[in-house]
């Protein structure tokens, strides 16, 4: 079992296509910032391009660990996610506007459906950022590539994380670094605010 998260208009054949947009017509029409309906270690291969940046510093841990659960011990990950580093030259080379629009992202898909919020980047990533994060969900490396804009990482699953163990990893957090509260965050303090939050969300719309 393979699943293309995130797949948009791009649908593979002998995969199972995932996106939250109605208009992509995929294979499942899935919130992917939700858990995956999915047993853990059931699936094979797992391909999400583009996708990733879209979550933000503390979203990413929630969302990235289910991708974790559900693959196979042995199982391939495969990522791409704009280079930021490179990115950053996109200013000097092209100026403001054009670097502000690429950074942020395009909620108009094709000029057609507006995504809302999956059309924005959250967060930004360099060969060394996107390395330490997938390492702390058992993922190891097995290349990275720069292809234009953009990292491509394909990994293998090495070891299966438990959630228990996640929920102790410290985000840290600027923001807080000389205020009141502290400067780190527990993945599991986040993933309960994070839940707190999704539920009053839904809470709303009924």
């Amino acid at each position: 079992m393979k699943l293309h998260l995130g797949c948009g208009t791009k649908k593979l054949e002998g995969w199972i296509n995932i996106d939250s947009i109605e208009a992509c017509q995929p294979d499942l029409l899935f919130d992917i910032s939700r858990p995956l309906p999915y047993g853990d270690v059931t699936v094979d291969e797992i391909l999400a391009e583009d996708l990733l940046e879209h979550f933000d510093k503390y979203m990413r841990f929630v969302v990235f660990y289910e991708w974790t659960r559900v693959l196979k011990i042995g199982g391939k990950m495969v990522l791409q996610v704009p280079n930021f580093k490179k990115t950053l030259f996109k200013y000097f080379k092209f100026g403001y506007d054009n670097f502000v629009d690429f950074i942020f992202g395009e909620n108009m898909w094709e000029s057609e459906t507006y995504i809302g919020h999956f059309g924005n980047h959250k967060w930004g990533y360099s060969k060394e950022t996107l390395m330490a994060f997938v390492k702390q969900f058992g993922i190891e490396p097995v290349s990275m590539e720069t292809k234009g804009l953009n990292l491509r990482f394909v990994g293998v699953k090495k070891r299966h994380v438990p959630r228990e163990e996640l929920d102790q990893a410290q985000i840290y957090s600027h923001a807080n670094r000389f205020g009141a509260k502290s400067d780190h965050v527990s993945v599991g303090f986040a993933r309960h605010k994070i839940e707190e939050f999704q539920n009053s969300a839904m809470s709303l719309k009924s």
